[in-house]
């Protein structure tokens, strides 16, 4: 024992400087990321709603999106008058999640689709459901869209999934069908709003 307490008295300058060192690293560093975050977060938050808003812009023509219940939903109004309703899913995909924004007309079919994050899945592959080729494949279907591999029948409520990419397609087809399924829960009022100007 006396042998272990007079090696750290000889060595105890190299000891207690690189400890003292590491814990100051340890306090300093998070101190600054939870300060720059409180900075930013605000930032962060008002460019996240601005780029949202400009996703749903780009979904239906409108002139105001107002939150509607407690799911992520928003009703799209022009001129005074409901012209449709945004959905935000997500669903697993292949490398994670695939995110959506679905926009549902009033009659409850699917007026748009976009696809708002598919970085996880795979580059050339599952990457490809964010092409427009796949995913204007939704505009005009009715809840309980079917996906197949190949050979999706537009009048039989089916889509083509994206060649290579059979998971992350089945993931937008769980989001789209999920915001459709939302739809159907909107409150009796809401959801069979009359529209007298649509797109």
């Amino acid at each position: 024992m006396n042998k272990l307490i007079n090696a750290f008295k000889e060595n105890s300058r190299d000891i207690i400087k690189p400890t003292a060192v590491l814990l100051a690293i340890c306090i300093i560093i998070p101190l600054a990321l939870s300060l720059t975050n409180k900075i930013t977060a605000k930032k962060i938050s008002l460019l996240e709603e601005e780029n949202s808003r400009k996703a749903m812009s780009n979904l239906i023509k409108a002139d105001s999106f107002e939150p509607v219940s407690d799911m992520e939903c928003y009703k799209a109004a022009k001129d005074g008058s409901v012209v449709g309703y945004i959905f935000k899913t997500s669903s697993k995909g292949y490398g994670g999640d695939v995110s959506v924004m679905t926009a549902v007309n009033p009659d409850g079919t699917v007026k748009s689709v976009a696809i708002l994050d598919v970085s996880g899945e795979t580059p050339g592959l599952g990457q490809n459901a964010a092409k427009e080729s796949f995913y204007s494949q939704y505009a005009g279907k009715k809840s309980g869209i079917s996906l197949l591999k190949n050979g999706a029948d537009k009048d039989k409520n089916e889509v083509n999934a994206v060649t290579g990419a059979t998971i992350t397609s089945t993931a937008v087809n769980r989001a789209v069908n999920e915001a459709l399924e939302n739809f159907a829960k909107l409150p009796e009022s809401e959801n069979t709003a009359e529209v007298t100007d649509s797109e």
